[in-house]
């Protein structure tokens, strides 16, 4: 066996990468494809075995997402085919990779898995720290203090959302502190991984069903994410948005709101009662409240109230 490094937009190993992630929802495939047809700027690794040469010998994969120069990202698509399993394949990859990452002075690498499952206990092996309580979220950090260095920004600039801001959103939406619904229209509640997520909302900018979508950026950190998406329950245009700040960062929410392009329709925002900060900074863009929905929303052991915030173009 022999292990292999693939980088984005290197086609060559193109059709047996998406052949060994095949297994996944089609949306899954759709970053991986295009990085390598070089139409998304996205850092993508693929790590292979093979069995013998070329694409054909493919078993097992591993892939990061990345961004930054010293880089951030996610791990996904760990897959070796059926008749190879219980061979170690997966080990020799997963060191090959994290050597390999360490030596581009990477940072940190989340995931997402099964709490308790057996990839669950192999990636402890490998150093990955659990996130939040049996979230099945995990990092690896190749420094302690990566929250108080990643995080330590004062100045914000808001950019519209692209490819590059996906690993440092699932970095967001990681976090155990701060307010408990992150995304709505897209499911993020307390710590989350946004990978999938992610993607959905990308596709829906593309189809129109999500009209806009902004990060707030403190040095290289996403510290903010807002959102608008058409709310597909309703028949003549109802949109949400959603929006998420770092606890750090609470201050620049106004501005966030503010950069975001509301069409024609209604808007609604939902608040839990205990985020009186987002309460204040949609009352500041021109929100009013509109209804509260009583023990509306599950936080672990007990029930939370949520407040309905609208405005009108």
């Amino acid at each position: 066996m022999s292990t292999l490094r693939v980088t984005a937009p290197d086609q060559e190993y193109k059709d047996a990468i998406l052949s060994v992630i095949g297994h996944k929802e089609q949306y899954w495939l759709v970053p991986v494809r295009e990085a390598y047809e070089g139409k998304i700027g996205l850092k993508t690794y693929c790590y292979l075995a093979l069995l013998g040469g070329g694409g054909d010998n493919v078993v097992a994969n591993i892939t990061t997402a990345e961004s930054l120069d010293e880089p951030i990202g996610m791990l996904q698509h760990v897959f070796t085919k059926p008749e190879h399993r219980r061979k170690g394949i997966a080990s020799f990859l997963m060191k090959d990779l994290l050597d390999d990452f360490k030596a581009r002075k990477g940072r940190a690498l989340y995931l997402g898995t099964g709490y308790g499952s057996d990839a669950h206990r192999i990636y402890r092996r490998y150093g990955f720290q659990d996130i939040g309580d049996r979230t099945g979220k995990m990092r690896f950090l190749t420094e302690k203090d990566f929250d108080e260095k990643y995080f330590s920004g004062r100045d914000t600039d808001v950019r519209p959302l692209g490819w590059e801001h996906w690993p440092g959103s699932d970095i967001l939406f990681s976090v155990e502190k701060g307010w408990y619904m992150k995304n709505l229209a897209f499911g993020a509640f307390d710590v989350h991984g946004f990978e999938g997520g992610f993607i959905k909302l990308m596709l829906g900018l593309r189809e129109g069903n999500v009209k806009d979508a902004k990060v707030m950026i403190s040095d290289d950190a996403v510290v903010g994410f807002a959102s608008l998406a058409l709310d597909p329950r309703w028949n003549y245009g109802v949109a949400i948005l959603d929006f998420f700040m770092h606890p750090l960062f609470l201050n620049g929410a106004n501005k966030l709101i503010q950069s975001i392009s509301f069409g024609s329709e209604k808007t609604q925002s939902f608040v839990e009662a205990s985020a009186k900060y987002k309460s204040h900074a949609l009352e500041d863009c021109g929100f009013k409240f509109e209804a509260k929905l009583n023990e509306q929303l599950r936080q672990k052991d007990h029930s939370l109230d949520v407040s309905i915030y609208s405005k009108r173009a």
